[in-house]
């Protein structure tokens, strides 16, 4: 074999060599697929603090009854919350708006109340020094306060 023959050979058996080590190679890396991600949803409830009781929007028409006046309905309360206190005590709380929680503070302190859902009566509600939420205890209520519950949210008959 000639000097050319063999500067040939191994010139072919380099590029061999370098297109075999590159076609195997390939991209090595990962690749990052984007993740599809959902746009996010309306939560059914009212975004509020820590300290404060989880909102809940109210479905069917809540009124604030007494003496046989209606102190507030409809857009008067504002949403609903279930509380448990920490002696296991639960309770229904009513918010009302600042212009109700103003009217009602001009009523006389021995104002009974009560609220009702659709017409039905829910319990006696006592209101909080600002006026601004209706209170209804366990013991004050017509049934189960779980059970008033789902009703409000509309998940119960």
């Amino acid at each position: 074999m000639g000097e050319s023959m063999r500067r040939l050979l191994a010139l072919a058996s380099v590029v061999l060599l370098v297109l075999a080590l590159t076609a195997c190679g390939g991209n090595t890396a990962p690749t990052e697929t984007p993740a599809e991600t959902a746009a996010p949803t309306d939560a059914p409830y009212i975004d509020t603090q820590l300290d404060e009781p989880e909102w809940t929007l109210a479905e069917g028409v809540l009124q604030l009854e007494g003496d046989g006046n209606v102190y507030a309905a409809g857009d008067d309360i504002l949403y609903f919350a279930i509380v448990t206190e920490a002696d296991g005590k639960q309770e229904l709380w009513f918010r009302m708006s600042d212009e109700t929680a103003a009217t009602l503070k001009t009523q006389s302190a021995d104002n009974a109340y009560y609220m009702t859902l659709n017409g039905e009566t829910i319990g006696a509600a006592t209101l909080n020094e600002g006026c601004t939420i209706a209170k209804i205890a366990a013991e004050d209520v017509d049934g189960e306060i779980t059970a008033w519950a789902s009703k409000i949210r509309g998940l119960a008959e």
